[in-house]
């Protein structure tokens, strides 16, 4: 099976486990970067689709934000942190796709 199936594989366990894409990299003793680039490459072939579920600065600045402690990076004019799920898209039996949820994180 290609790196790319694997991939692909492990996403949809973590889809039913709820595990995140740091989980498919450490099955495959991969980066992060390197899964989150086949990740891309299987939203652009239409098996995975992506949602922004949250993100963004909250409006009461870094104090209200929990990822502040932990060494933030985001500084003025930088995107702020985005919460991203991917969904598993597999064809139904009526010939659709269906959906299954793995998150990003």
């Amino acid at each position: 099976m290609s790196l790319l199936r694997q991939v692909l594989a492990q996403i949809e366990d973590a889809a039913r486990t709820g595990a995140g894409l740091d989980t498919v990299a450490r099955a495959l003793g991969l980066s992060r970067t390197e899964v989150d680039s086949m990740a891309e490459y299987w939203v652009r072939e239409g098996r995975l689709t992506r949602e922004e579920i949250g993100g963004g600065c909250p409006t009461s600045g870094c104090g209200g934000c929990p990822i502040a402690s932990s060494g933030c990076t985001t500084a003025p004019g930088r995107a702020a942190p985005r919460l991203v799920a991917l969904r598993v898209r597999r064809p139904s039996a009526s010939g659709g796709e269906g959906a299954s949820g793995a998150h990003g994180g």
